[in-house]
């Protein structure tokens, strides 16, 4: 018989946290509790500690820094300090440090973490890791365990004869271990030779403990990855609401388009072994870009997608068509562009849009929109220009007015500027009235968030009061924020005039992200003269040649296109 014990590891690491800001590339951004002036406890619970361990446990900390600046977090074992994560600003902290196995205790071992700076100390907790030696004695029937080849081993603490031992150590090529079960005093214990050379990777289990698929859902076979003929228009959507997409994939083609209409679900399977991954949409673009003999020129993403797409924070499983999360200058946030994006310029190399909608009722509504204002006879040919209020970083009613120098004669421009009205309550009923006459667009310029305008002068809220019908605009939202489509907590205002049910927009071109207003304006100027310039663009041809006006990278890859990319104006 070899060692009574195997060095073994347990992990605490919740996901309560968020955390936008931080830069880190495709790693993610869950944390646990915050570590900031004062203590914060966790527990971890061991079982089976070996009485006569060969050597210490080892203890491993991993720290997020929030706040720039020097970190120092005390970490304590059971009220015995062990150690210190020292670490600077936003990077991480790791403390790994050896302490004794007569310190732990059998079930619950209390580990305090002590921030020692000032209030500029803040970080957040990545995971707590403690390998201890766990005797070859199973935790609640189950028993992950290390041992070497060739070596007899006796697991025991089973609760019934029916035990299974498992080698896998090769995930790809799993062997069931043979051993003999006997009766011990309170259970049962196996016994056998372990398989190959070498430390070998073990499971043992009573047959209880086999757990069943939570869903089982046939697979319907696919194989977008042979197409080659090709289409003008990619439709990617979950089965969930391919139904309600027919009508407008009739539409389109009666307009001469060639439509594809695909389930996510087969492109997880084609593209990336059926893992849900961003990733697989990207390739499959990338493939029929390169491949199809007809490319697509336009895509739409049709569901709703989430900055929590495992749904570790229990609010939904909303992830339908899921987004790709980007860093930019302030924070990470979804980039619809990057799936069309090959070369990494920041510049859709195909005019895409999305649909974010999470019911069935959601996706017909704002179908049915779309449809209706192609077969409308159009919102005229008005225009709104809102402007905030002018401060010392930015002009922009002077902004807005450059927009307007690209408006062709014959439009009507409708000027709600907050300097001109006595109160934002006043700005608030011209702008909502302006908006329920139905004009061809609206041009915001100004200080907004996720939900509003600078003001309070357009709100998410507001947006399902209106009452322009069928004669939907097109809203241009030079702002922060309003596309920051993937939050849980609410709905951005780019969703919101997307789907309300009594007006607002046919689409919306909003950024998820923060950038300089002296950038925008450039875009914004270059989008009016492509609409109006008589080469009756699409949404998605026109967007993305704006685009390409600006150099800045967070302009390019945070403004999306909330409505079809095949959309024309109706004037």
């Amino acid at each position: 018989m070899g060692s009574a014990s195997f060095p073994y590891t347990v992990e605490k690491k919740e996901r309560l946290i968020y955390f936008a800001p931080l830069r880190n590339g495709d790693a993610e951004n869950f944390f646990g509790p915050v570590v900031y002036m004062g203590q914060v406890d966790q527990l971890l619970v061991l079982r089976h500690l070996d009485p006569a361990p060969t050597g210490d446990a080892l203890l491993e900390v991993v720290l997020q820094g929030i706040t720039s600046g020097p970190h120092r977090v005390k970490v304590l074992i059971n009220e015995v300090e062990v150690g210190e994560v020292s670490f600077e600003g936003q990077s991480q902290g790791v403390l790994r440090v050896e302490v004794s196995h007569a310190g732990l205790l059998e079930g619950e071992n209390l580990v305090s973490l002590v921030a020692q700076g000032d209030e500029m100390d803040a970080s957040l907790l990545d995971s707590i890791r403690l390998t201890y030696w766990h005797t070859y004695t199973a935790d609640e029937n189950i028993l992950k365990f290390t041992a070497q080849g060739g070596r007899w081993v006796s697991v025991s603490g089973f609760s019934h004869p029916k035990v299974r031992v498992i080698d896998i150590t090769e995930p790809s090529a799993l062997l069931e271990v043979m051993g003999k079960v006997g009766a011990q005093e309170g259970g049962y214990s196996i016994t056998f030779k372990v398989p190959g050379m070498g430390l070998r990777t073990l499971l043992g289990f009573t047959e209880e403990r086999v757990r069943g698929p939570w869903e089982v859902v046939a697979n319907q076979p696919s194989s977008w990855h042979l197409s080659r003929n090709g289409y003008d228009f990619v439709i990617i959507t979950h089965r969930y609401f391919i139904d309600s997409l027919q009508p407008l994939k009739i539409l389109r083609e009666s307009q001469g388009l060639r439509v594809a209409l695909v389930d996510v679900e087969d492109l997880y399977d084609e593209f990336s072994f059926g893992v849900k991954s961003p990733r697989a949409l990207r390739d499959f673009l990338k493939l029929a870009r390169e491949q199809w003999r007809k490319p697509p020129r336009f895509v739409l993403l049709v569901g709703d997608a989430s900055f929590d797409p495992r749904n570790y924070f229990g609010l939904g499983d909303y992830d339908f068509v899921p987004t790709k999360l980007v860093d930019t200058t302030y924070f990470e946030t979804a980039a619809d562009d990057w799936f069309v994006d090959f070369n990494g310029d920041g510049l859709p190399e195909m005019a895409i849009g999305r649909l974010p909608v999470r019911t069935l009722e959601q996706a017909q509504a704002v179908i049915a929109k779309i449809i209706s204002y192609e077969q409308s006879a159009g919102s005229g040919r008005d225009v709104v220009l809102v402007a905030d209020m002018n401060g010392e970083d930015f002009d922009f009613e002077g902004a807005s007015a450059g927009v307007k120098a690209f408006l062709p004669g014959g439009v009507m421009v409708s000027e709600i500027f907050r300097s001109r009205f006595v109160d934002d309550v006043q700005v608030r009923g011209a702008l909502l009235g302006r908006i329920n006459q139905g004009p061809l667009l609206v041009n915001y310029f100004g200080h907004g968030s996720v939900e509003i305008w600078a003001g309070f002068i357009l709100t998410s809220e507001d947006v399902g009061n209106l009452a322009n019908g069928i004669n939907l605009a097109f809203f241009v939202n030079m702002t922060c924020l309003n596309g920051f489509f993937h939050d849980l907590y609410t709905d951005s205002l780019a969703e919101a005039l997307l789907r309300a049910e009594t007006g607002g927009a046919v689409a919306v071109w909003a950024s998820s992200g923060l950038t300089d207003p002296d950038k925008q304006v450039i875009m914004n100027k270059e989008l009016m003269r492509l609409l109006f310039n008589g080469e009756f663009l699409t949404l998605g041809e026109a967007t993305v040649r704006a685009k390409a006006s600006v150099g800045d990278q967070d302009i390019r890859r945070t403004w999306i296109l909330f409505g079809d990319p095949t959309t024309r104006l109706k004037y």
